[in-house]
């Protein structure tokens, strides 16, 4: 079976919750059935972030979009669970538009991570770019990262953070790639942190241009993982 990402379980998650909304047509109306709802969360898990990628990649196409995240459609629809689902009552009139509904998931969206970064100084995961890591070729699998190459059909930019190089401060040592270009890094002897028990050691990071290549603690704070912050 294919691997799910973290992303996918979330979404899937999301897409269980959501479909016991969904009334089945009988008399009276009742709720999907729970195997559906697992079926429909397990289909969710494994096609989301394939089409959530193919429609980032058509969004980007289009300049004026402003850029949306994995963290950003999971807060939106968070939003918009919390407000249809939480809020409002079925034996009562509803106290919030469905336009209403989707105005503020949305403005929520793209608003709250911007705010956590002035109150907080660092951008939170909601903020956080997509990396491109599968572009880099001799990022994976390096103890000390030298040569490496952009094997993508788009400009990266590849960061090797150091300790003390941080969220959110991009990585001193950060090489842009075209297409098929190679590049030589400095590791300076040091050992990639991908491991709990070098967990003060480097970070390397491939990012889509102009997001920038940094680095930040894993969600159990026992290393650090090369992150892409969004642009100034």
């Amino acid at each position: 079976m294919p691997e799910i990402s973290a992303g996918g379980i979330v979404l899937g998650l999301l897409a269980v919750i959501l479909s016991r909304y969904v009334p089945v047509r009988r008399d009276p109306s009742r709720p999907m059935p729970f195997w559906a709802s697992v079926l429909v969360g397990c289909l969710a898990a494994y096609v989301g972030p394939p089409v959530f990628d193919i429609v980032v990649n058509l969004w980007r196409k289009i300049s004026f979009l402003p850029e949306i995240t994995e963290g950003m459609v999971f807060l939106g629809l968070f939003m918009a669970v919390f407000l249809q689902f939480v809020i409002e009552r079925k034996d009562r009139p509803r106290r919030i538009p469905v336009w209403a509904v989707v105005v503020i998931s949305v403005a929520t969206a793209f608003a709250l991570p911007p705010l956590i970064y002035r109150l907080t100084g660092s951008y939170s995961a909601l903020a956080l770019r997509a990396d491109v890591n599968q572009c880099a070729q001799g990022i994976q699998g390096e103890t000390e990262p030298r040569q490496l190459s952009n094997t993508c059909d788009f400009p990266i930019v590849v960061g090797l953070c150091a300790p003390g190089e941080e969220n959110p401060a991009p990585c001193a040592q950060t090489v842009a790639l075209a297409p098929g270009e190679t590049t030589s890094l400095d590791p300076d002897g040091a050992r990639l942190a991908y491991a709990p028990g070098n967990r003060d050691g480097l970070s390397v990071v491939a990012c889509r241009p102009p997001n920038r290549p940094s680095r930040m603690m894993n969600q159990t704070n026992k290393y650090y993982v090369g992150v892409c912050l969004p642009a100034l």
